[in-house]
């Protein structure tokens, strides 16, 4: 997650599944699809503000707390004009008009405790390709986040005129576990000597059992009890919103 001002380094998605006729990808939280800093790299973006070792643990453990799901849709990019910060218009790094038969531009959503019924954020989120000289298809994606006003199109044209701590995705590894240049490395330059932590799974009894029964749900609410609890145990007044 490169240019990320939040705490977190790695995310793969090799546990969702693919719904051709709705070019929809959805992906489940899932153990070990997520890394974390402990320790703040010495070009953190936003001078590192948010790589505190409170507000990583924050995120962490909202992650799995909430139970989360993600979906991905693609659609036709709408394009646009690139624009200095801090405005941004949705689908200014895709090329206008490609997204349908190459996936080129898409909108992410987060659904608290999987639920696909509604989007637990109120700004946009995008995955744009970005069209960088010598990179392979595929490999360096803009992560959009755009907010403001519902929408502003006498001015841009677009809604969401504001980019707001977008960065940018690229890949470390290629579809055969194998380092993809020059992004590997330069990865492991950036992190230099602090070590990544990562979510392996379900640790407490009573959820594993509910969740073996199949009452998702109720282990969802159980853990969101006792994350609050862990949270005021650390001094911290809410759970935090990811």
């Amino acid at each position: 997650m490169k240019g990320n001002a939040v705490g977190e380094e790695l995310a793969v998605l090799q546990h969702g599944q693919w719904f051709e006729e709705d070019l929809a990808y959805l992906v489940p939280y899932s153990p070990w699809m997520w890394a974390w800093p402990k320790g703040t790299p010495k070009d953190a973006p936003g001078y590192g503000l948010l790589y505190r070792a409170k507000s990583v643990w924050e995120v962490a453990f909202g992650l799995s707390a909430y139970h989360l799901g993600f979906s991905i849709v693609f659609d036709e990019c709408p394009g646009g004009p690139n624009l200095p910060p801090p405005f941004g218009v949705p689908g200014h790094m895709c090329t206008k008009g490609s997204g349908v038969d190459d996936l080129t531009y898409a909108r992410l959503q987060f659904h608290f405790m999987g639920n696909l019924s509604f989007a637990g954020q109120v700004d946009m989120y995008t995955i744009e390709e970005m069209s960088k000289k010598g990179d392979e298809p595929g490999s360096t994606w803009y992560r959009g986040i755009y907010g403001g006003p519902p929408c502003f199109e006498s001015t841009f044209g677009q809604c969401k005129p504001f980019s707001i701590g977008s960065y940018e995705l690229t890949k470390i590894l290629d579809e055969d576990g194998k380092p993809l240049e020059p992004y590997y490395t330069e990865f492991l330059e950036y992190m230099g000597d602090v070590p990544l932590f990562v979510w392996a799974g379900y640790g407490n009894k009573t959820v594993l059992d509910m969740l073996q029964r199949g009452d998702s749900l109720e282990a969802a609410k159980y853990m969101k009890q006792k994350a609050e609890a862990e949270a005021a145990a650390n001094g911290m007044v809410k759970m935090p919103y990811f």
